[in-house]
């Protein structure tokens, strides 16, 4: 007969004790942490980082830089997932930046976005047809990589403006700012796809 061990499965350690092991010497313990986290944070950075190959690279970056710094994570200002994507987000927009890859972006008119309210917008882009939902994804291909990544976070990953902020660094008010010029940026672009395409 086998041992209790080996009856009775071993519950998988936390987050907060695998940091505790691994801060204490347990080095080989990190192993587990970036089993558990290096596919979403690989997620996070293919939308800065298209390349299967570049975005592996820059994930497994991410995760060495996290191992380096492990010491100074601290669980009173963020939980560890928001501590690990900040380090993947600013490295993966560092290396963005370096590949100055050009994406299309439809110029929206300056004027437009100056003058178009907020109910505007709102309007526009809470319409849900299909030809709107269409025009609503071809305008979120032409907004710049960090752009779409903060909608994702905040609309499709359900992240918190709090938890956006320890992620990318910036302060909740221009955040929230940000989204909101994003959001008018998109309904523009949405106009112009539309007069564009009834001429």
């Amino acid at each position: 007969m086998g041992s209790i061990s080996e009856i009775i499965p071993q519950a998988k350690p936390d987050d907060l004790e695998l940091v505790s092991r691994i801060q204490n010497g347990e080095r080989d313990q990190f192993r587990l942490l970036a089993e558990r986290y290096a596919e979403r944070l690989m997620r996070m950075v293919r939308r800065l980082v298209p390349s299967k190959e570049d975005a592996e690279e820059v994930t497994q970056d991410a995760l060495l830089e996290a191992f380096k710094s492990l010491s100074r994570f601290d669980k009173k200002q963020s939980s560890l997932q928001t501590w690990l994507m900040r380090i993947a987000y600013h490295i993966a927009l560092k290396h963005y930046r370096q590949s100055q890859k050009t994406v299309p972006i439809a110029n929206a008119k300056q004027e437009w976005l100056e003058n178009m309210s907020d109910d505007e917008a709102d309007e526009i882009l809470s319409d849900t047809s299909s030809d709107r939902l269409s025009l609503l994804e071809r305008a979120i291909d032409q907004l710049k990589p960090d752009d779409q990544m903060l909608l994702s976070f905040y609309y499709f990953d359900d992240y918190s403006i709090k938890e956006i902020s320890q992620i990318t660094g910036h302060d909740g008010g221009y955040l929230r700012s940000r989204l909101q010029w994003i959001r008018k940026k998109l309904a523009v672009i949405i106009k112009q796809l539309e007069n564009y395409e009834r001429q």
